[in-house]
């Protein structure tokens, strides 16, 4: 393994010394989500596309691996790193936002948070078609490498289907450069989207061109309590059909209540704090056009009872306790992420069979569930006041994952790979994929260098 002065003298030989970290300056950088973010001793901060050609080109022929590093909000392990390697931080990359509001698209600098897209083009009556909780600090990069998805996916397409042109460094220090501004380019292989969703394994995304859409109307938000996933699809059809659907998210009770509680937010669901189900709806329907839609669910008992917010405060305490999801998931013991996304039609049902497979584990569990109704993602945060042993983590996994891939759905939403869902996915993957993965894997990376023991596991490489 090499050793931090070996390190900083291969990054120094091609980069200005200034722009290496050593072990104390990596130290005192934000982990993010894990703290084995920072295990790296060495990093380097490139401030422009042949600065990262030149890091990648000498790593490589040192055979030292790199890790790139955006925003640090992935749940998945992608980022985590240990000493001998090299930590690739791209805050610092050159080129900002350049829009047009004609074209609708953006050419973004990978270093670009999502908020500061989203309000370059709000300037402009334009939106980005894609929003996450984590919009302050997720990175153009990060979201390209783990094919971001969110709350407006189901309109818009997760960050595959925003991605029109990409600018990227190869493990041998190569540009890819095709910062394509159209929709319509049939050009042989689509090598952008092997990129996206690749969470780093395959190269290192410096630039994108990003499709715009149009700004959102004028909306209502309606928090609704109902007793469960067949009545929230129920209602968010009744608006779909309508034309005025925007947002549509669905809290089990105890995710809702978990969150209300650490965010001090419990006003917010005191009009049904018992309610089985939350669902809150953003439409740019009218007030009583709202009114108008839903009258027929409170006698059907699809809704309990509801509340339209009367101000921005109260949409905005609406939406917090279903986005400061760290609110609740600060309150679990031994906490365990999981994230998937399984067909709208068998989404009551999978719950059921979850909790009876959960009721015959060990110990008293408890369930955070949240889902972006539109496309049928869920995520489940679960805990106990026992530490899971190997075995029962094994136990747990095999739990969430049940009848998922045969029904059509996906082990693996939003969050990706990385190393969190190594063994979720071998298990779950039919081997000609994974052979067909591997292959381009050793075709793009020979050396192996790119994050490593991500997505591929050792034995698939």
């Amino acid at each position: 393994m090499a050793t931090e002065q070996n390190l900083v003298d291969i990054l120094s030989s091609v980069v200005d010394d200034s722009i290496v970290l050593r072990s104390n300056q990596v130290a005192a950088l934000d982990p993010g989500w894990d703290a084995d973010n920072n295990g790296a001793q060495v990093a380097v901060r490139p401030r422009n596309t042949a600065e990262v050609s030149e890091v990648l080109k000498a790593c490589n022929q040192h055979e030292v691996s790199v890790v790139t590093h955006g925003g640090r909000t992935g749940l998945a392990g992608a980022a985590t790193t240990v000493p001998g390697q090299v930590i690739m931080l791209t805050d610092n990359l050159e080129g900002g936002i350049e829009l047009d509001p004609l074209e609708r698209v953006a050419v973004v600098s990978a270093a670009v948070t999502q908020q500061a897209v989203q309000e370059a083009a709000a300037e402009h009556g334009l939106a980005l078609g894609l929003d996450t909780a984590s919009r302050g600090s997720a990175t153009v990069g990060g979201m390209i490498s783990t094919n971001a998805g969110g709350m407006a996916a189901f309109r818009f397409g997760m960050m595959r289907q925003r991605l029109l042109g990409i600018e990227a460094v190869l493990a041998d220090g190569s540009i890819i450069s095709d910062l394509t501004r159209v929709s319509k380019a049939n050009e042989g292989y689509d090598l952008k989207q092997l990129l996206c969703g690749a969470e780093g394994t395959l190269g290192v995304v410096t630039k994108a061109v990003i499709k715009l859409e149009d700004a959102e109307p004028q909306s209502q938000t309606v928090l609704l309590a109902i007793p469960g996933a067949a009545a929230a699809l129920n209602l968010m059809r009744a608006v779909q059909k309508t034309g005025g659907l925007l947002l549509c998210e669905m809290m089990w009770n105890g995710y809702a209540t978990a969150v209300a509680k650490g965010a001090g937010l419990q006003k917010t669901l005191a009009f049904c704090p018992d309610a089985p189900a939350f669902l809150v709806i953003e439409t740019s329907l009218d007030e009583d056009s709202v009114l108008e839609i839903f009258a027929p669910f409170f006698e059907s008992g699809d809704i309990i009872d509801a509340v339209l917010a009367k101000s921005d405060s109260e949409s905005a305490d609406m939406w917090r306790v279903r986005e400061d999801s760290q609110a609740g998931f600060r309150q679990l013991l031994n906490p365990m992420l999981f994230d998937i996304s399984i067909p709208l039609g068998q989404l009551d049902s999978y719950m059921l069979g979850l909790e009876k497979r959960l009721d015959g584990m060990r110990g008293d569990i408890e369930l955070q569930v949240l889902a972006h109704l539109g496309d049928g993602n869920v995520h489940l945060s679960m805990g106990r006041q026992e530490p899971w042993s190997d075995v029962e983590m094994d136990e747990l996994c095999k739990a969430v994952e049940h009848g998922v891939k045969s029904m059509g759905g996906a082990i693996s939403a939003e969050h990706g790979i990385g190393t969190a869902k190594l063994d979720t996915f071998n298990r779950n993957t039919n081997a000609a994929s994974l052979a067909a993965m591997r292959a381009i894997k050793a075709a793009l990376d020979p050396k192996g260098i790119l994050n490593p023991g991500k997505v591929l596991s050792a034995q698939n490489h």
